[in-house]
């Protein structure tokens, strides 16, 4: 019996191995499973930073989409921790954590 090795060399320069915990073609400081910020998204963080007090009843009106797709895209900026609550539901704000 005969066995074929074969050794295909890389160079470094034109190649990186993905990091610890990081599968290939994933963007360095990206973690596994989240996605990119969509434009709608950016918009309203936009939209947060020049008033923070807004409701999202308030943000659907002013983008022109539904509440359920303002909330969803604010759930996940929540719990992506771009964004936060501070204060009650009625008196309180938006904070832009990170972005």
């Amino acid at each position: 019996m005969q066995v074929k090795l074969e050794l295909k060399i890389v160079s470094a320069e034109n190649h990186t191995a993905p990091q610890r915990g990081q599968k290939e073609g994933q963007k360095e400081g990206q973690k596994e499973g989240q996605k990119e910020l969509s434009p709608r998204q950016l918009e309203i963080i936009h939209l947060l930073e020049n008033t923070p007090d807004a409701t999202m009843p308030e943000i659907a009106e002013v983008m022109a989409i539904t509440y359920r797709t303002v909330r969803r895209d604010m759930e996940y900026l929540q719990k992506s921790g771009i964004i936060s609550r501070e204060g009650g539901r009625k008196e309180g704000r938006w904070i832009i954590n990170k972005f």
